[in-house]
């Protein structure tokens, strides 16, 4: 009887083991997922700017070839803003 017991008691363990596995399994799975997800959004948000980046490095080039006139117009239209301030 008491050998009966103990390869009762060992069949068990193993059977609750297997399944306590099963859970943990699930539960990585499921971060796996939520990770794996953020990282995409993550990508997708990444190139989108990257994107953006280069329409307004392609912008800025086209002003720059246009012989800058935006940049001296704004540059001085603060020196004299800020001149006018101090007195």
């Amino acid at each position: 009887m008491i050998k009966q017991l103990g390869s009762d008691q060992l069949r068990l363990n193993k059977q609750l083991d297997s399944t306590n596995k099963q859970i943990f399994d699930n539960e990585d799975e499921e971060e796996k997922r939520k990770i794996q997800n953020k990282k995409d959004n993550f990508k997708i948000q990444i190139e989108s700017q990257t994107k953006e980046i280069d329409i307004l490095k392609t912008e800025i080039n086209l002003y720059k070839r246009k012989g800058g006139h935006i940049y001296t117009k704004v540059t001085t239209n603060r020196r004299v803003a800020h001149l006018n301030n101090d007195n």
